[in-house]
C-alpha cells in the first residue's frame, strides 16, 4: 500500500497517465407515476397494468437526490419504489 505523498515527488515513482472514457449512465428523469407506482398517460390517467419501480420511476432527478447524486445512493429510492409497485401489483390483481 503506497504511503501519502506530495503529488510530484519524484522519490515516490513515476507519474502514470491513463485515458478515460466517460460515460453518461444516468438520465435523471423517468416516467410519471402516481402515489402507487402506476405509470400514467400524457392525460395524467394511469395507463393499466402497467408499474414502475427504480430509477425509471422518476425519482433520481430533482428527487429527494437530485443531481449531486453519489452513485449507490439510489438504492434506497429502488428498493421504496420497488415495494410500492408491488403492493400496488399485487391489490390490483386480488
Amino acid at each position: 500500500m503506497a504511503k501519502p505523498h506530495r503529488l510530484l515527488d519524484a522519490s515516490a515513482g513515476p507519474l502514470i497517465a491513463v485515458r478515460l472514457w466517460t460515460l453518461t449512465r444516468k438520465t435523471l428523469g423517468g416516467l410519471e407515476t402516481d402515489l402507487d407506482a402506476r405509470v400514467l398517460r400524457q392525460d395524467g390517467q394511469p395507463l393499466p397494468g402497467l408499474y414502475a419501480a427504480g430509477e425509471v420511476a422518476g425519482f433520481g432527478g430533482g428527487g429527494m437526490h437530485g443531481y449531486r447524486a453519489l452513485e449507490g445512493t439510489f438504492l434506497g429510492g429502488c428498493i421504496f419504489s420497488g415495494r410500492t409497485a408491488g403492493r400496488a401489483a399485487a391489490k390490483a390483481v386480488g
